[in-house]
């Protein structure tokens, strides 16, 4: 029954691991951000299911950070039976592909293939395929969430008010980002050198921003459904990415969590980075080089 395997999966989320010294969140626990508190993953997790978008941060190539959203996946399962999963790497053309995977009808080969996993992501789809698996197995849908590439390269190198009307794959303008992101994003900018435009590089960014949301909304507003986005921490932070998106088109009570690596600065841990974070111990050197 599907409060049985919640409460199983509850069990597997809260059990103790030895933390290393000087961390602050102890190996699987949450905590809150702005007060270190620990929470109960029982909280954490009755909270995501009432939620409308839930944003599971990750690093995309680190194995650990996608083992902990399956385990959060497969909890708030138990929970909101009918929720939907929502992909960052995957543009909307190919959503037939991820139908026709949760429906069975493709072998992983053939998904790779018609997905153009290669092209579209490049970051090692086994790190990706347990959460693919999951989803088949209950017939969750998944979610295609982004644009082509070519269109957030485009904005970065012209400005997204030189992309015509027809050529935005629907998408509407971003909402205005809070300052501090921009902030941040300039920053960012400013790391690939003098040839990259900070203003272009921040709207780039808000495109992508934007255009997971609308994916999110449209998969909630389907049913009522939750929507979990996986996706990458930047846009989860602070809520400044698609949470702040979600809200100017009117979805509220985003909630935003994040894996917290034993080795991230506790000066990160701010209020506010997100709505609670789960302590991820490091793997071994031999296992971190195979992504195993």
């Amino acid at each position: 029954m599907p409060y049985l395997h919640a409460l199983a999966l509850l069990a597997l989320l809260i059990r103790p691991v030895p933390a290393a010294a000087g961390d602050c969140v102890p190996a699987g626990r949450w905590v809150e951000p702005g007060t270190r508190a620990p929470l109960a993953a029982g909280a954490v997790l009755k909270r995501a299911a009432r939620a409308p978008a839930v944003l599971l941060g990750e690093r995309h190539d680190e194995a650990e950070h996608h083992r902990w959203q399956l385990h959060v996946l497969a909890a708030l399962h138990g929970l909101a039976p009918d929720l939907a999963i929502g992909l960052e790497m995957m543009p909307r053309r190919v959503q037939p592909a991820l139908d026709r995977w949760v429906a069975g009808e493709s072998t992983v080969a053939e998904f790779l293939e018609e997905s153009d996993w290669e092209a579209v992501w490049g970051v090692d789809p086994g790190l990706y395929l347990p959460i693919l698996h999951f989803a088949r197995m209950h017939g969750v849908p998944l979610v295609a969430l982004n644009v082509e590439r070519a269109l957030t390269r485009r904005v970065a190198a012209e400005g997204w008010a030189a992309v015509p009307q027809a050529e935005r794959e629907g998408l509407g303008d971003p909402a205005p980002a809070p300052q501090a992101y921009l902030d941040s994003l300039a920053e960012v900018a400013a790391e690939h050198g003098p040839d990259m435009d900070p203003a272009r590089f921040v709207e780039a960014q808000l495109v992508w921003d934007r255009a997971m949301a609308e994916g999110i909304a449209a998969a909630h507003r389907n049913g009522g459904r939750p929507v979990v986005g996986i996706m990458g921490m930047g846009h989860v932070e602070h809520a400044r990415g698609v949470a702040h998106q979600l809200a100017a088109m009117g979805v509220a009570g985003t909630l935003g969590l994040l894996p917290w690596d034993a080795t991230r600065p506790c000066g990160e841990l701010v209020p506010g980075v997100a709505d609670a974070v789960f302590g991820v111990a490091p793997l071994p050197p031999d296992e971190r080089e195979k992504g195993e």
